[in-house]
């Protein structure tokens, strides 16, 4: 009676300690802006399809909106532009009304301003500009949310005409050039970008394409609309390690000007313990804490699957477990931001 008691107390304090991981499921829909009808579509549509009409419209009468992304607390902000000022506003995501929030200063050169996305490591709002016309270069900001001023960072990144910006759970900001179908990183502190490999050879249509990152899961998604030919919109995954697409579905000759998904669900402490990953799982001498996010560990214990601690040590990232069993193990982390677990099998 002992054993079956404390197996399952160690079910229950995983079940308790994981919501980072179990509780927070990959997002459903996308909310996109859709300029192909006239006034513009605010709703929304399945991830999983399909992608033309709008799978729910919240208005047909419409801002346009340029580029948008929702913060830690599931507000969506997002640009107007209305002659001579872009206007930063924040979604009524019920109406589609878009409320007044700043007038937008700093832009580089006039250029146009499209982009912007929540980095969620920092709680700080990022924005692109280019020009679609003369190709004149893609200047990354960091935005001022309170007053709309925009700060330039560095004196530009380097890419021809960003055309489509994300940032990713682990604070790496991405972005899509039109000229040449490539995806680029762009270092947040210096404005410049290095190309990570190419998308569509022959390139994008230079306005209207979005980039958005599912929390939950650390996946981006994008809307590309190709330059080959008749222009097409199409819904895909990113690779981010080669910038390979998967194609998710043919969005036909529909414009997208704002595309993001809903991140609300996952605030910054669930995403820095889900960025936490431990490997190799098999195991059989070493585990290895993969940390990307420097979350402070304050106690790290593995447990046998009777709740017992193996008194395994955890030091400089990583633990040995050469001695141990074969069997199945619980490795629990107790961190600055809460106690997550993951299940370890040992060969």
């Amino acid at each position: 009676m002992k054993k079956i008691l404390l197996f399952t107390f160690v079910l229950s304090f995983i079940a308790t300690t994981t919501k980072a991981q179990n509780l927070l499921g990959p997002a459903t829909d996308v909310y996109v802006m859709e300029t192909f009808t006239n006034p513009g579509q605010f709703g929304t549509i399945p991830l999983a399809g399909p992608y033309y009409p709008l799978g729910t419209v919240i208005t047909s009468n419409a801002f346009t909106m340029l580029g948008g992304d929702f913060n830690d607390a599931g507000e969506l902000y997002t640009f107007v532009y209305q002659a001579p000022d872009y206007i930063l506003g924040i979604v009524d995501l019920s109406t589609g009304a878009v409320n007044y929030a700043a007038t937008v200063s700093g832009n580089v050169g006039g250029q146009f301003l499209s982009q912007l996305s929540y980095n969620i490591t920092n709680n700080t709002f990022y924005a692109l500009s280019a020009d679609p016309n003369n190709n004149s270069g893609t200047q990354l900001y960091e935005v001022n949310i309170t007053t709309g001023v925009l700060t330039p960072i560095g004196t530009g990144t380097g890419i021809l005409n960003g055309v489509a910006m994300e940032i990713d759970n682990n604070g790496n900001v991405y972005v899509a050039d039109a000229n040449t179908g490539n995806l680029y990183t762009v270092d947040i502190n210096t404005g410049v970008g290095s190309e990570v490999g190419n998308m569509l050879p022959g390139g994008m249509y230079p306005v209207r394409s979005g980039f958005s990152v599912d929390s939950a899961t650390n996946v981006m998604y994008a809307v590309l609309q190709n330059r080959d030919g008749a222009i097409w919109s199409t819904f895909y995954t990113v690779n981010l390690a080669n910038g390979a697409l998967t194609e998710l579905g043919f969005g036909g000759s529909r414009k997208y000007s704002l595309f993001a998904i809903n991140g609300e669900s996952l605030g910054v402490s669930e995403n820095n313990l889900a960025s936490i990953s431990v490997y190799p799982n098999p195991a059989t001498n070493k585990l290895y804490i993969a940390n990307p996010a420097e979350v402070a560990f304050k106690n790290v214990k593995l447990f046998d699957m009777l709740g017992r601690d193996t008194g395994a040590v955890f030091s400089n990232e990583e633990m040995n477990i050469e001695n141990l069993v074969t069997g199945v193990y619980i490795l629990q982390l107790e961190t600055e931001y809460g106690t997550t677990t993951k299940r370890i099998i040992k060969e």
